[in-house]
């Protein structure tokens, strides 16, 4: 059976920036956010370093909140995220500090994205942060996002091959999937052994030419069956690969964020719960 997980990038600074007038916020209390989403039935929950260093800023170093998430009887299950871009000194220096921040919460997976053009420089430069997300003890998951270079299925797997067997995986999220070009033949030709794990949502559109994608990813996502997405099939298509790996509820949506920890934790379960049982 899957193992669900709570993704609390909605409640990032980075999120809140990116929402209605971009005006950002301070990241949630560390303690209500454990408490939400243990409370509501998840066993972990998926971290993001522009939280992390916020909670620092407010004197919550990251050594006592890993041993608080651990009291809160939880386990951090994604470090977001390193990305891979022209800048090879910022790519290096963004997985150096993703390494770091895994090691100390244990995290699994470090998420990654990949805005630098495809080719063989970009996929060393993924290769050689998977390399030191390695030597942290935790493997690099490369996100496709129609909106950025790497778009697509074959893309993620063409670095993931490069990188090296256990030493990365294609993150599939079901926003990026069905917003994006790919196919269900694309998606049923993904191994899953290829697949590191992935993010569970949805969305009140299947999005058209001219739209903006950032922005509707990053703002007006809706809990699993809120929206159109075919979520059941796509369970069911990872199910008849053999996946049964973690599924990550990543749910950005400003409106949902205005309810609270608490409460986006409970729906955020509930729905997702019809899905992964």
């Amino acid at each position: 059976m899957a193992e669900l997980c709570l993704n609390a990038l909605n409640f990032s600074p980075f999120v809140r920036t990116a929402g209605p007038g971009g005006a950002g916020g301070e990241a949630v209390d560390p303690g209500e956010l454990f408490d939400a989403v243990r409370a509501a039935g998840f066993t972990g929950v998926g971290l993001d370093l522009f939280t992390v260093d916020a909670w620092a800023g407010r004197g919550h170093t990251p050594d006592r909140l890993a041993r608080d998430l651990t009291a809160a009887g939880l386990r951090c299950h994604e470090m977001l995220g390193f990305v891979v871009s022209d800048d090879e000194g910022s790519t290096y220096e963004g997985a150096r500090r993703i390494a770091e921040a895994l090691a100390t919460f244990g995290a699994p997976y470090a998420l990654g994205m990949v805005t630098a053009p495809p080719g063989p420089r970009s996929a060393d430069l993924f290769a050689r942060c998977a390399e030191l997300i390695a030597d942290a003890g935790g493997m690099a998951a490369v996100e496709f996002l129609p909106f950025t270079p790497l778009a697509t299925i074959a893309d993620a797997r063409a670095l993931v091959r490069h990188a090296g067997a256990g030493r990365a995986g294609v993150l599939v999220d079901t926003w990026h999937f069905f917003q994006g070009p790919d196919t269900w033949d694309d998606l049923s030709a993904l191994p899953a052994e290829e697949i590191a794990y992935v993010q569970f949502n949805d969305h009140p559109a299947v999005l058209g030419t001219g739209a903006d994608l950032y922005h509707e990813c990053m703002t007006r996502r809706v809990m699993p069956g809120d929206g159109v997405f075919p979520l059941g099939a796509f369970r069911d298509a990872l199910a008849a690969k053999g996946y049964a790996g973690l599924v990550s509820v990543e749910v950005n949506s400003a409106e949902l964020a205005a309810l609270g920890p608490a409460e986006f934790a409970r729906r955020a379960w509930a729905a997702t719960r019809r899905y992964w049982s």
